[in-house]
């Protein structure tokens, strides 16, 4: 639409210009110059739409408990649900409140209601509740004690109660007529917006949403192509074969490589380098697999490809690297972005370096390893291993 009103302000200009080029015979009047064309960048999406399942945001508040269960606590589930149970028990949702990450960034946040309520989505986890907020700023808030607060629930971070009861039923994705609590089938719980719920965040006066895992794959193709954040993030796992089912489950753990969602492209003038003499390389990274920006949520969370040539003893023959992905923003609220390198999806980035060997050692074969380090911690992961020699 741009392109169009800008061509069409362009040709009105030159007609006008002809015309004064016209009106007096013998005086050749300048044309006027078509206006210079504006790019523009694409709108964001709109925000996400109340959410699914969450109308009053969180903590949910959970007034009965379906017939059938004994209490909202995930031990309960895990009879019956082992296998999701077993993949949820050691993910990221059931350590959201007990993380010693967390809790650092939370009481660098001082301790936010934002925060809390989606690492504590029930409102029985919390020991307080917020009844308002002064002036309407949702970092001033008014607590008020909890009379239903449940301090071995709170443990459980984002447990399966916070997604799976509502209204004295228990939402599931697919029918089970034989469940001994009563079940109701919800489209909700594979919808994007549902997760928007809490992997969508704005904080009030920021230039961007804090978490704009939605908004991010809302803009790209994956959403186009009816792509979710199910169907990457929850793949289905072995489960109990009950009647009208094929034995498997959605997995609970949301563990995804972040190595799968990139692809690193590699090249060198040969391979062979000399000892001694630099050695240039061309690293593409591109955003291959992931439905969001390379890393998305937290800004905390920053990824780094480290490229370095080894002997074939694993010595380095040259420091390593770095290439960061990375959204850093102000220390303070309402955190405001000062830079970002991270991969939009579908978006790749070339990176070039050169090596200065070491012209000690002997010569003989060896490698170029990258490997991918997050902010997080972990072991790293080795991305490439290319063959090379070095003489």
């Amino acid at each position: 639409m741009t392109r169009k009103v800008v061509a069409i302000a362009g040709i009105a200009a030159l007609m006008a210009g002809l015309a004064l080029a016209r009106g007096k015979k013998g005086e050749a009047e300048p044309v006027v110059p078509p206006a210079p064309e504006v790019v523009t960048e694409a709108p964001p999406p709109p925000p996400p739409p109340a959410p699914p399942l969450f109308p009053d945001g969180v903590p949910a508040h959970i007034d009965s408990l379906p017939p059938g269960l004994s209490s909202l606590s995930a031990q309960g589930c895990n009879a019956c649900h082992y296998a999701a149970h077993e993949t949820w028990s050691q993910s990221r949702h059931a350590n959201a409140w007990s993380s010693p990450t967390f809790q650092t960034a939370l009481h660098a946040a001082g301790d936010s209601t934002l925060c809390l309520g989606c690492h504590l989505p029930l409102a029985s986890q919390h020991d307080q509740l917020a009844v308002s907020y002064v002036d309407g700023d949702s970092s001033r808030p008014v607590m008020q004690e909890n009379s239903s607060f449940d301090l071995g629930l709170r443990g459980e971070g984002v447990t399966c109660a916070a997604c799976h009861v509502r209204d004295g039923v228990v939402v599931g994705s697919r029918e089970a007529p034989q469940a001994p609590h009563p079940v109701r089938v919800s489209t909700e719980l594979r919808s994007p917006d549902f997760c928007a719920t809490c992997h969508q965040l704005s904080w009030p006066g920021a230039d961007k949403p804090y978490y704009d895992t939605w908004g991010e794959w809302k803009a790209s193709r994956w959403a186009g192509a009816g792509v979710g954040c199910v169907d990457c993030h929850m793949a289905p796992v072995a489960g109990v074969l009950l009647p009208g089912s094929d034995g498997t489950v959605p997995s609970h753990g949301f563990k995804n490589s972040a190595a799968r969602g990139i692809s690193v492209l590699v090249r060198t003038a040969s391979a062979v380098a000399q000892r001694g003499q630099p050695l240039q390389v061309t690293v593409t990274t591109q955003n291959t697999g992931a439905g969001h920006a390379f890393p998305t949520g937290n800004p905390n969370k920053a990824y780094t490809i480290e490229v370095q040539p080894l002997d074939s003893a694993g010595k380095a023959l040259a420091p390593s690297f770095p290439i960061s992905f990375a959204r850093t923003v102000e220390s303070t609220a309402p955190y405001r972005t000062l830079s970002d390198t991270r991969l939009a999806p579908g978006a790749e980035r070339v990176d070039s370096h050169s090596f200065t060997l070491s012209s000690k050692g002997a010569a003989g074969q060896g490698v170029l390893e990258l490997r991918l380090l997050s902010s997080l911690g972990g072991a790293p992961t080795i991305l490439q291993r290319i063959p090379m020699e070095f003489r």
